[in-house]
């Protein structure tokens, strides 16, 4: 998914959920959105394409915001469990 389509959805209210997770020494971003088949979890990608990996949670907190997202969960990197964020 890319950052205008993601935008698309939070407009329309359709985003349920956004995990950041640890991946490849940085964070990658998965939204989970409804479709007309049912949710649906896709990665944040780069624009030419394959999953976007964010260096830092607050790069992942900017980009979200910058798309209108304000909150997102975390998967805490040593434990597994998530974490919400409120960003």
């Amino acid at each position: 998914m890319d950052q205008p389509k993601l935008s698309t959805l939070a407009a329309a209210g359709t985003i349920e959920r956004i995990i950041a997770k640890p991946d490849s020494g940085g964070w990658v971003v998965l939204i989970q959105h409804k479709t007309l088949a049912g949710l649906h979890i896709e990665p944040l990608e780069r624009q030419r394409g394959g999953a976007r990996v964010f260096a830092t949670l607050d790069a992942v907190a900017r980009t979200l915001r910058a798309a209108g997202v304000l909150e997102f969960c975390v998967i805490n990197p040593r434990s597994g469990e998530e974490s919400s964020d409120g960003r």
